[in-house]
């Protein structure tokens, strides 16, 4: 029987190796192979030679190498390729480090770039069959309609000519520019002298030349010249002289004859209407309203109102803005008409343009204020702020103020928001107000008639206070008008005054027919579909119209 593992590897001298023994160990030391014949017991071994017996160890190639990948592996893993040149100087870790970081250096320097120039293939040769190859691939063959460049190239039938031929026709666009002459234009176009003025006259025959843009587009076309001396004659011409005119000079039997042209153009005013919301110009926009025309409706109603404290998200807004739509599609945006806030369905503001002066009336006809004081009355100034002898008393003395005439019971108007500190009587001033404005300004009104508010009383700019008169030391009806800054008099013709307008019996009546007829314009009325004007033309097709097309079917 075999003898017990254990118990030999507990003996001295045995030759098994130790337990502890690594795999390395036992490689380099051999594997050993027992072969323990055990025919007895152990007391009958002395009798016979021992059978047990060293094989010998055979190391094929693979072993090697996994023996030295082994060795190698640990050798690595245990080497410090990136030492600390500061530490441990001159000791052999750090001239191993040292040479690590020459070697480095000296396999990057091998691997840097070069700066020499490289050097380019050699051009190709071009000789004139290889030219007129290219010059036939280039973009005159599509311009003329060939299908192909190759198609259109010179061949050896072409015989060269004296000159370049003229082209039959020539297109060209001029521009009228700010303070020029339609027949100089014409000639810088290359028109001829003769020919620009008589054009400028017919074209003056149709509308004034001095109405005509400055910027305005002219499509001129040049026809073939009888001769090289002679400027090309004028075959076709055409401009927008107007929003709604087109004006066209063609050739016929070769006369020049004037085409007008009119354009069918619709003049419905466009109305926006909707909600306030968090942003009035926001809310405006979204519903259509051009940039300008919000701009101008927030201008003129903040003349009004407060648009921070007096306009609310759930109030409405209101704009009718003149707007112009031609049959050829373009749009024109005038100037606003009407603005108006709406407060639970009933007009808080209404204002309208009326008048050559473009003014902006209330709903009664009164004309709204323009910036700064308003003036109190519509009357010319008969007195001046200074000295002066006093027409009653009949001596020199300070004139603190400035007297408007006006007729008695003309009604005076606040100049600006206040507080009436003082109503009443007061000596040779007669019937008085005294209005306090901010910043230390206040206003003073004499030798009124009849008083319209009292002591203590909120004023807005413009309201009716009083009515002229001559109480007081007065020898007409008039307005003592003075002004005070902190406490002391000074001139009030240092302060710009507006005047608010009133309009007579006859205007006020066409002011009502006028806002009347505004008011029945239904909102969004001026953005339906427009029918196309069957007077106009077509444009004539481009050819690169008709390029793009068969290249479209093909």
């Amino acid at each position: 029987m075999f003898k017990d593992r254990k118990g030999e590897q507990q003996q001295t001298g045995g030759d098994y190796p130790p337990a502890e023994l690594t795999h390395a160990q036992v490689l380099n030391d051999g594997a050993l192979v027992h072969n323990v014949l055990d025919d007895g017991d152990q007391g009958n071994s002395t009798d016979r030679p021992s059978s047990r017996r060293r094989i010998a160890r055979v190391t094929s190639f693979s072993s090697r190498y996994r023996e030295w990948r082994i060795r190698l592996s640990s050798r690595v893993a245990s080497a410090d390729w990136a030492p600390d040149l500061a530490e441990d100087i001159g000791s052999r870790r750090w001239l191993r480090g040292v040479a690590t970081l020459l070697c480095l250096s000296a396999v990057a320097a091998a691997a840097w770039p070069g700066f020499s120039s490289v050097e380019a293939a050699p051009a190709m040769r071009i000789d004139d069959r290889v030219r007129d190859e290219f010059r036939s691939q280039m973009i005159m063959p599509l311009a003329l309609g060939g299908d192909s460049g190759r198609r259109m190239g010179a061949t050896f039938a072409v015989a060269e000519l004296d000159s370049a031929p003229e082209r039959p026709r020539l297109d060209l666009v001029a521009t009228l520019t700010q303070g020029d002459g339609f027949d100089r234009m014409l000639r810088r176009a290359g028109v001829g002298a003769e020919e620009a003025t008589k054009i400028a006259r017919m074209i003056a025959a149709a509308i004034p030349l001095a109405d005509i843009e400055p910027g305005t587009p002219i499509d001129i076309t040049l026809g073939r010249r009888i001769n090289a001396n002679e400027p090309r004659p004028v075959d076709a011409l055409s401009f927008r002289a107007r929003f709604d005119l087109q004006l066209a000079v063609e050739r016929r039997n070769g006369q020049l004859v004037l085409d007008p042209r009119p354009i069918m153009v619709d003049a419905t005013p466009l109305r926006v209407r909707g909600t306030v919301g968090d942003s009035l110009y926001r809310s405006a926009r979204a519903v259509g309203a051009p940039p300008s025309a919000v701009q101008e409706y927030l201008r003129t109603i903040g003349k009004e109102l407060n648009l921070d404290s007096e306009i609310s998200g759930t109030d409405e807004f209101d704009m009718i803005i003149d707007y112009r739509r031609a049959a050829t599609g373009e749009v024109e945006v005038g100037d606003l008409l009407y603005a108006a806030v709406i407060r639970q369905d009933r007009p808080r503001v209404q204002l309208m343009r009326f008048g050559r002066d473009g003014r902006f009336y209330d709903a009664a006809g009164e004309g709204t204020m323009r910036e700064g004081l308003v003036r109190p009355v519509p009357g010319a100034v008969s007195s001046r702020f200074g000295m002066r002898r006093h027409p009653i008393l009949g001596y020199r003395r300070m004139h603190s103020g400035l007297d408007f005439r006006a007729r008695s019971g003309t009604p005076i108007y606040a100049a600006t928001n206040g507080t009436v500190d003082f109503s009443g009587r007061n000596g040779g001033y007669g019937n008085f107000v005294r209005i306090r404005h901010g910043g230390g300004l206040s206003t003073g009104y004499a030798h009124m008639s009849r008083i319209s508010v009292r002591n203590g009383q909120s004023v807005e700019r413009g309201q009716v206070i009083g009515y002229v008169g001559s109480t007081g030391l007065s020898t007409g009806p008039h307005l003592h008008y003075e002004m005070y800054r902190n406490g002391q008099k000074i001139d009030p013709a240092s302060v710009e005054f507006v005047t608010r307008a009133q309009l007579s019996q006859e205007q006020l009546a066409n002011f009502r027919q006028q806002l009347l007829r505004l008011q029945l314009v239904e909102a969004g009325a001026a953005l339906t579909d427009l029918a196309p004007d069957p007077s106009m033309t077509a444009e004539p097709v481009r050819e690169i119209d008709r390029i793009e097309n068969r290249q479209r079917v093909n």
